[in-house]
This record gives structure tokens, sequence and C-alpha cells, in this order.
């Protein structure tokens, strides 16, 4: 019997491997330049492997994003990125969507191309319980997690903040959060988030400038002094927003650095590029 990976091992294979269950990757194109193509890139591949495993990698990708056509084809990687870059117009804001999931035990590779909405200069959370069963992966979770949204819309936030028992913070349902605790960036635990592209591209940038960055817990408790929950200043991260630091939580005002805004998120923005066909860099 193979294995298919991670979808199927789990309880409950039957319906983890349907459609429903899909690997997604995004990502903000501004006049054809994007930041950390490559890391997109390799992070879509490395949870495709994951999730699907032997059911993924013992036959080619079918690919229904060609500009050829809307039959699916077989096609490698390195097509399917070539095709995706290509596909993707040099003018305007796009936020294209790469997904995946198994369709009768082949994988399907399916491209949705969606103009950008404006970047969001600031963002208002509300916390809400981390119950994901695949914590570190983009896409598979995304059903339960559009739930969570819509509920905090309800509340006025923009996003959810993913929460532990205890109260600390894992990462919000469609970003990543970290905190500024005077010059230290803190960074929750990986083993409870998706690696976040954007937050990868400003760590870099921080350790050139020798800012500190520590692994540690932040609790989500905007009342409490800062040395008790961790932080003094939260931000949220995604490819679609880049920097939006955290104006409210839960219904309470939170602190800003404008300066220290202002000095990053420009950096941040120099980092794109126009990617090369193949997506492998940046």
């Amino acid at each position: 019997m193979q294995d298919h990976g991670a979808a199927a091992r789990d309880a409950g294979a039957a319906s983890d491997t349907s459609a429903a269950v899909r690997v997604v990757e995004s990502w903000r194109v501004e006049s054809g330049r994007v930041i950390a193509a490559a890391a997109h890139r390799q992070r879509f591949e490395r949870s495709v492997a994951e999730l699907f495993g032997e059911a993924a990698a013992e036959r080619p990708p079918l690919w229904a994003g060609s500009p050829a056509g809307l039959i699916p084809v077989e096609a490698d990687w390195p097509r399917i990125w070539a095709d995706v870059f290509e596909s993707t117009p040099l003018t305007d804001a796009w936020f294209p969507r790469l997904s995946a999931r198994l369709d009768d035990g082949r994988l399907l590779v399916e491209l949705t191309l969606r103009p950008a909405p404006e970047a969001r200069s600031l963002t208002k959370l509300s916390t809400r319980l981390d119950e994901r069963r695949w914590p570190t992966l983009k896409g598979p979770d995304f059903p339960s997690l559009a739930e969570l949204r819509a509920s905090v819309h309800e509340e006025g936030a923009a996003d959810a903040l993913l929460v532990d028992e205890r109260g600390a913070i894992t990462e919000a349902a469609y970003g990543t959060v970290v905190g500024w605790l005077g010059e230290t960036l803190v960074v929750p635990a990986a083993s409870r988030r998706v690696a976040g592209t954007t937050l990868g591209v400003l760590q870099r940038l921080l350790a050139t400038a020798g800012v500190t960055r520590v692994e540690g817990e932040m609790l989500a408790d905007p009342l409490a002094a800062s040395a008790e929950r961790g932080w003094d200043e939260l931000w949220y991260l995604n490819t679609l927003h880049g920097i939006s630091p955290v104006s409210m939580l839960d219904g309470t005002r939170l602190g800003l650095d404008v300066a220290r805004v202002r000095r990053w998120r420009p950096r941040l923005h120099e980092t794109s590029a126009v990617p090369r066909p193949d997506g492998r860099s940046a």
C-alpha cells in the first residue's frame, strides 16, 4: 500500500485527501516585481511534498494553469513556474494564487490570477484559539481559518490572532505576527507557524543592520505590562500587506513606533525584483 503523505496518514484520511485539502501559495506582484519569489516557490514545492508525499512524487503534476489552454497537462515544476510568471501582467498590482490538490490520486496544480487590493497600512486583530491541524503548512486549514476571519470581521478586525490555550501568540490566520521588545525583534516558535516569506526577508535585513532577533513567547494580553506579555509593539507581516503594524487588539489600541515602520517598510519593498522565468531567484 502506497504512502500518500501527511494528509493520508492523518485521522480521517479519506476526507483529508479530497479536493478540499490543498496547499496554497500566493504573492503580491507590483508592476511585475515580487518580494522573495524564490522563497514562495521553495515553500510551495516543499509543502506539496510534505502533505501529499509519494502521490506528488511518483508522477509529474497535472498543470491546469498553462496559457496554452484549460485542459490539464503533465508538466514539471520549472515549466509550471515559467507559466505562472509569464501569465502575470507586468502592469498594475496582482495577487496570484497557486494551489495543489489530489484529483483521483494525481497531483493537480491550478492558478488563479486576482487583482491585488491596496496594501493595509495598519491592522486590527481579535484573538481566537489556534486549532489548526497543519500549523506549518499554508492551505490545508484555510476553510476553518476563513470562518475565523469572518467571525472577527464582525468585531471590526481584519484578521484573527491565533493563540494557544495559555494565550500565547502563534500567528494570525493569514499572516505572521512578530513583536518588538525595545530594539529586539521577538518571533513566535516555529513549530506552530508557517515559515513566512516576508518574515524571512525582514530577518535578513535586520541581521545585516545588527538588530537582535530572539524566538520567544508573547502573550496576547494588551493590558498587561510589556515585560510580562513579552512585547511593546506588534507587526502583522504577509506578502499582500508587507509590514502592517497592529493598531488594535481585542478592542484595545496599541502603541506604534512610527519611525521604525518608516525605516523598514521601504527597505522591504526595495528587495522586490522581476522573477526569472523559472522563478528560482527573486
